[in-house]
């Protein structure tokens, strides 16, 4: 017996899905140049409870910035700066913004002081916003790249509050 064909078979027609595709492929590829991500390394404190209780050795130098709602204080630098040639290491507020102008100059003397150090800990209290921290980071990680700029304290730790 011979087969006889299917009279409801009917063609694929891939032309549409062809143009879909032909249009996609170079929309997508301009698309995706267009999207960066900047990236800030940084740890942050561990949740284990068991991890921070280990205490830091006697002979570890750490330098930290303490940001507060008025003000921005800079800790563990003091035996490292005297304190009459930089103002104090309390950095208040400039208006409603903080001074990182004056950060960035007073962690240029301690990296003056202690070239090695490469190291700096964040502890921001509750009421800090997102983008303060983020310049309080970028000022504390590099003076102005323009004209001679140096890489301050690459290494951003954030701790969690407490000091």
């Amino acid at each position: 017996m011979a087969r006889r064909p299917a009279q409801n078979a009917r063609e694929l027609n891939l032309v549409p899905i062809m143009n879909l595709v032909s249009i996609l492929i170079p929309f997508l590829l301009v698309a995706a140049q267009f999207v960066n991500l900047a990236v800030i390394d940084s740890s942050l404190p561990a949740i284990n409870k068991d991890e921070i209780t280990t205490p830091i050795p006697e002979d570890v130098r750490q330098v930290r910035i303490a940001i507060t709602a008025t003000k921005l204080a800079v800790l563990g630098a003091d035996d490292l700066l005297d304190i009459e040639d930089t103002g104090g290491l309390d950095i208040p507020m400039d208006g409603e913004v903080y001074d990182t102008d004056e950060l960035t100059r007073v962690l240029g003397l301690v990296k003056d002081e202690e070239p090695d150090l490469e190291d700096i800990v964040l502890v921001p209290d509750g009421t800090v916003e997102y983008e303060e921290l983020i310049d309080v980071m970028d000022a504390a990680r590099a003076e102005s790249m323009t004209e001679g700029g140096r890489l301050l304290f690459p290494n951003v730790v954030i701790a969690g509050g407490a000091l």
